[in-house]
Formats: structure tokens, C-alpha cells, sequence
């Protein structure tokens, strides 16, 4: 897959057929875009090619009264998927104040016409871009009648009738339904990120964690609690049980990531690993006791046993 960073300086191209959006997640929905996009770029012998955004715009047009906004993939993780799926060709926009005040107009024809050459563009049934949101698919159509190319708006995609979205799958994480938002995405919710030193209290009680710092601050985190998982590090893939919280037991301040990967021993610090969430197990809970503590961590690393027997893997 062709990257491309700078939207500024990209050289006029072969045809192509173009989607456009911010993709956060790549989920069903985005792929079902996807492989029409594949389809119609082989058709017409062009490539196909992904305009996409970042930072996500959210983070810049954010309102700062408001919590920031929390992404489903980074443009790291997104370009990792996109390449498993075949894409040909992404162009990663920096998104500004100044260019979401871009006319629509003025990008089809300067960027996707221009440069891209593009023939035909398909977008997501509610997806709008440009300055205020002006450019929709009733615009599109009539540029495209104007100037030659084809427009294609597809339906929402659904998931036991309910459409696929990334603001819902973000509403799914933070309630821990883990089962829900993997179905949505077509596979397991993943943090990626850099294994730092903790408090050691884990290996104290015999249960030696990594504590993970995902890659972006802005890296949704889901809900606390304990999580049945998988952990890949130097590309294996080990059965894990996570915790997400303060450690109410202790009176921590700050919210951690911690990992007990099963049947693994040997130092992990300053390496890159992935966590797959697989299902919610419980709540955070404070303990009376160091012991009553460890008695439950050995059932929770049971249950996410039993679960990751029982799950399919995404």
C-alpha cells in the first residue's frame, strides 16, 4: 500500500476510484466501503485510494469545555489494517482549523481531481466533509454531473439491526461490552503500546504484570475492570487477564493498565506489545485485604481461561 503524508505536494496520479473520511476503527461498516471500492477500482483498471484525515477531526475541533475526544484507531493502527485489506493507496490529510474551513468544491477539484484523478468516489450513507459539513452527497452529485465523475452512497451496514458505528462502538467499550463492539469492528478492541515500570505489587503477590502505556493519549481505554484477553509480543499471541483502574484497594491515584499474561516469565520493559480485548469479566473492586485480593485475581485468571477457550479468535 502507497502512503502518502503530504496532501500538499501529491504529484498527479493514474485514475482513481476515491473514498474519503476518517475511517476511526476501520470497522464493518468502513470495510463494507472498502471492498466496493476494491471492486470498482478493479473494474475501471484504477487504483484504489483512501483520502483519510488526521489528527481526527474531533481533536481539533473539539469544543476544550469538553472531555477530548478518544480514538478507536491511530493512524498507525488504521494503516495496519488498511494494508491487510488490500487498500492500494492512502492519502493521510492533516487536518487544521484551516482545512476543515476548505471549501468542498475546492478540494474535489484541486485534490481529488486534480491530483488524484479521481472517476468515481464512494462515500458512507451520512458521511459529510468540507467547510461547516457543506459537502454531502447531493453536492457530489452535482459536481460529479458537472465534471464527469461517478458518485456511489451506500447504505448504513447493520449488526443484528442496529447500524454500525464508531460512536457506538466507542459507547460499547466504555460500558464493557466487549462481545457487542468486537462484532461491530469484525474483531477484538487492541491497545497498543510500551511496556513501563509499575509498583511491582503484582509479582509481590505472585502475579507479575506489564503495565501498558498505550502509544496515543487520546487511545480509547475501556471501561474499568478485569478483561479476559490475549497478549501479542515478538509475534506471539499469549492468553492474558487485564486490569483497567486505580486499584481502589490501594488508594491509587492513577489509572493503569496492567496484564498478567499466562504461562509467560521473563522481562518485557521498553517493549512494544499489543492487548486484545476479548470479554468483560467484572468491575473494579476494593478489597478488604492483600489476600482476599489474591484469591480473586486466581479467579479471574481462571475465567479468562475458561472465556478465551470458548471464544473464537478475532
Amino acid at each position: 500500500m502507497q502512503i502518502i503524508w503530504n496532501i500538499n505536494t501529491l504529484p498527479p496520479a493514474e485514475s482513481s476510484v476515491v473514498t474519503l473520511g476518517t475511517f476511526d476503527g476501520v470497522h464493518l461498516g468502513h470495510q463494507t466501503i472498502l471492498a466496493e471500492l476494491k471492486t470498482r477500482a478493479n473494474n475501471l483498471q484504477a487504483r484504489a485510494t483512501m483520502v483519510t484525515f488526521e489528527p481526527h477531526p474531533q481533536l481539533v475541533l473539539n469544543n476544550p469545555s469538553r472531555p477530548p475526544h478518544e480514538v478507536l484507531t491511530t493512524i498507525e493502527e488504521k494503516i495496519e489494517i488498511l494494508n491487510q485489506l488490500g487498500l492500494d493507496r492512502l492519502v493521510v490529510a492533516n487536518f487544521s482549523p484551516a482545512f476543515a474551513g476548505l471549501e468542498p468544491e475546492r478540494f474535489v477539484t484541486e485534490i481529488l481531481l486534480e491530483r488524484l484523478k479521481m472517476r468515481e468516489i464512494i462515500i458512507g450513507h451520512d458521511h459529510a466533509f468540507g467547510r461547516a459539513r457543506s459537502g454531502n452527497l447531493e453536492l457530489l452529485e452535482r459536481m460529479g454531473a458537472e465534471q464527469g465523475f461517478a458518485v456511489a452512497s451506500l447504505p448504513p451496514y447493520r449488526v443484528e439491526d442496529e447500524i454500525v458505528s464508531s460512536t457506538k462502538i466507542r459507547h460499547y467499550l466504555q460500558k464493557g461490552l466487549m462481545e457487542t463492539a468486537t462484532a461491530m469492528l469484525g474483531r477484538s478492541y487492541s491497545i497498543n503500546g510500551l511496556v513501563v515500570h509499575g509498583e511491582g505489587r503484582g509479582r509481590g503477590m505472585g502475579f507479575p504484570t506489564i503495565n501498558l502505556r498505550p502509544f496515543s493519549p487520546y487511545k480509547l481505554v475501556p471501561r474499568a475492570g478485569i478483561y479476559a484477553s490475549r497478549c501479542h509480543l515478538d509475534g506471539k499471541c499469549y492468553a492474558a487477564a487485564t486490569y483497567i483502574g486505580k486499584k481502589p484497594t490501594f488508594a491509587a491515584e492513577e489509572r493503569v493498565i496492567e496484564t498478567y499474561i499466562i504461562d509467560f516469565d521473563g522481562q518485557l520493559y521498553g517493549q512494544e506489545v499489543r492487548v486484545d480485548f476479548i470479554a468483560f469479566i467484572r468491575e473494579d473492586t476494593r478489597f478488604a485485604s492483600t489476600n482476599a485480593l489474591v484469591e480473586q485475581i486466581k479467579q479471574d485468571i481462571n475465567k479468562s481461561v475458561e472465556v478465551l477457550a470458548s471464544q473464537s479468535s478475532y
